[in-house]
């Protein structure tokens, strides 16, 4: 005990108390000493008051993509974040005059940043946010021709009402989801990032399952990483439209991907495959064990109170009639947690 009272006057002596002024531990906060001797309090027993600075802190220590960037901003009392993109024109006609290199500056959604909201879930909204970005880039990209004209048919920019209500117009129907008997065929009609995409090989798996292997030839892609990429995926059905379904799905998976591997903070890339699966489980049991914690009757009266401070603020107000609903429908007259919540 004397070992860990020793540390955290170590860690408390400098005029900050902590080393980030956005985050505090709880009073009787555990010290929890790792495997490589370092010693932390575990991110659940820190209180944390985010600010437009501290959010802009935090972002200065990821590294991403240049042409993707993650922006902090605040309106009134909001902070949120939104991705920066540069990008070539998805949608230049065969008119269109302007500089073969020029891009456009467009931003994603908002992504609200809650003044409690944990650092490493703040990261992993950035991150979420950049995936988001991408994947719209890559929908946009994937281009289908139709009897001389061409469109986009898995774009974010569709009028979801009017297919709404218009359904018949756009439903699966016995000439659209005929068996696909000519792929090549298929293939003339798709370009993605401007270019067509080859057929390597096919193995049909089952009576309904086929595995393809494609090439993109794509070679100057702003997403680099379809340059020249060759990509596999099985496809659920043995139709055109389930190829279509199945292939942006595989586009998608690879932008996914190298967010994984490219998104980092402070150097780390967190669900990166060259990180450990068994040792970060490892570690989350080391920091999360009670045997290991050993927490005091008063540790746990703090953590207890963070604890329902958190949860209590992330309730929706306004909504206990459409909650009410939400749980009557799973026969359910209160949950468990029911003292958390007043609606």
């Amino acid at each position: 005990m004397s070992d860990k009272k020793s540390y955290i006057n170590h860690l408390l002596s400098d005029e900050k108390k902590w080393q980030n002024s956005y985050e505090q531990p709880i009073s009787y906060a555990p010290l929890v000493k790792l495997a490589n001797d370092n010693w932390i309090v575990p991110q659940h027993f820190l209180r944390y008051k985010h600010t437009l600075q501290s959010v802009n802190q935090v972002l200065e220590n990821i590294n991403f993509s240049a042409h993707f960037r993650v922006l902090a901003a605040q309106k009134g009392e909001q902070i949120y974040l939104q991705v920066a993109v540069l990008s070539p024109d998805n949608y230049k006609t065969s008119s269109y005059q302007g500089d073969g290199n020029a891009k456009k500056l467009l931003f994603g959604r908002r992504w609200i940043v809650e003044e409690n909201l944990p650092t490493s879930e703040l990261i992993q909204t950035a991150f979420l946010a950049l995936k988001i970005a991408r994947e719209h880039e890559v929908r946009e990209l994937f281009l289908l021709s139709h009897k001389g004209t061409a469109s986009t048919p898995f774009n974010n920019h569709h009028d979801l009402p009017v297919m709404a209500q218009n359904a018949e117009l756009v439903s699966l129907d016995a000439r659209n989801n005929s068996e696909l008997n000519n792929i090549d065929e298929l293939l003339k009609r798709i370009e993605f990032a401007g270019a067509h995409v080859l057929l390597k090989s096919t193995q049909q798996v089952s009576d309904e399952h086929t595995l393809y292997t494609l090439k993109l030839l794509c070679s100057e892609c702003q997403l680099s990483e379809f340059n020249n990429k060759t990509i596999t995926f099985l496809t659920i059905s043995n139709s055109a439209n389930s190829f279509l379904h199945d292939l942006i799905q595989a586009l998608i998976r690879v932008s996914d991907e190298y967010v994984s591997e490219q998104f980092k903070y402070q150097g780390f890339a967190r669900f990166s495959k060259h990180n450990s699966v068994e040792k970060i489980g490892e570690l989350s049991v080391a920091m999360r064990s009670p045997k290991v914690l050993g927490l005091c009757s008063l540790g746990k009266q703090h953590a207890n109170k963070l604890n329902f401070e958190i949860d209590s603020s992330r309730a929706p107000q306004g909504c206990g009639q459409a909650i009410d609903g939400f749980l009557a429908a799973h026969g359910i007259e209160q949950p468990e947690n029911a003292h958390l919540y007043s609606f």
